[in-house]
């Protein structure tokens, strides 16, 4: 799917009204025809993507109990071991550790969950500049869905827009269904996704098939979730993805950064007007943003903490 799956030079949006329209009218494209779209051009440098790179990799060689020092608690922030996750309820724990970081810039200096300072200013640097770029790419979105371009703005203040460092490592057991990340579509507005060089993310196409959605250097991959999908009446899709594990006989794991770009948990999700047409009524009702997360990720963890151990 990846020849399928469009590249998308952002950088116009730079340059003023026309650029900004024009790619407005390619991401929009692409996100009604598959949901998926890799950036180039987006304002974030490679340099800081590695930086980032390298700032996970070393929390994740870290001891397990030093990681599990830094547990993920109340929030939706820490660290979380394999197995602790279910993405698709249907199917055994999922086979990857993160660090999540949800309202980073929000959560106390002194708080013991950061590994460190060090670790604390780097991450919600780069948490900063996925901010800005989620927010011109929903601005971008806006003009296409023909809202003021700031729409989205004061709906994605940050209390739940949420940095995510994933780790995949090589698996010896792997039970039957049992995969890196379930199938899943993402509960909110956008996510960007950076990649490290392993692979292992495949993208559910239209005919339901998983075909692989490879690294392409110096882009990130940007995919719509569900709220955007019920804020667009459905023109917008939420496709579903997922993510081999990785084998025994890997030389090492996958790396990847994960920036979720969710509505407040106040923000009230309705259908966008311009998205309702005689054709086309409006397919969903009125839902709190935070109501509509929260449940998604309490069914994923209770998933995981009552299926069996490997």
């Amino acid at each position: 799917m990846s020849e399928l799956i469009p590249v998308i030079d952002f950088s116009p949006f730079f340059t003023g009204p026309t650029g900004r329209h024009r790619v407005g009218s390619e991401v929009f494209k692409a996100a009604h025809e598959t949901g998926f779209m890799y950036l180039k051009g987006h304002g974030i440098t490679p340099k800081r993507v590695s930086e980032a790179f390298g700032l996970a990799q070393g929390f994740f060689r870290l001891p397990q109990d030093s990681k599990e020092c830094h547990l993920r608690t109340a929030g939706n922030f820490g660290y979380q071991a394999l197995a602790q996750e279910a993405l698709d309820p249907t199917q055994p724990p999922d086979l990857k550790e993160d660090f999540t970081m949800r309202n980073a810039t929000g959560i106390s200096a002194s708080d013991p969950r950061w590994p460190s300072d060090a670790f604390r200013t780097e991450a919600t640097g780069f948490y900063g500049e996925c901010r800005q770029l989620a927010a011109q790419v929903m601005q971008a979105f806006a003009l296409a869905l023909q809202v003021p371009e700031g729409f989205f703005d004061d709906k994605h203040t940050g209390k739940t827009q949420t940095l995510r460092f994933l780790h995949y490592p090589p698996n010896r057991s792997v039970r039957p269904g049992q995969l890196g990340a379930g199938a899943h579509t993402d509960y909110g507005t956008l996510t960007l996704l950076f990649q490290d060089t392993a692979g292992g993310l495949e993208v559910q196409n239209t005919a339901g098939q998983w075909v692989p959605a490879p690294p392409i250097p110096d882009t990130v991959v940007v995919n719509t979730g569900d709220l955007l999908a019920r804020w667009s009446n459905d023109v917008l899709r939420s496709t579903p993805h997922r993510v081999q594990v990785r084998p025994e006989s890997a030389a090492s794991g996958r790396l990847s950064i994960a920036f979720f770009s969710d509505p407040d948990p106040e923000v009230l999700v309705q259908t966008i007007p311009s998205c309702i047409t005689a054709d086309r009524p409006a397919r969903h009702g009125a839902i709190l943003a935070g109501a509509h997360i929260e449940e998604r990720i309490r069914v994923s963890m209770q998933q995981a903490s009552l299926a069996p151990k490997a």
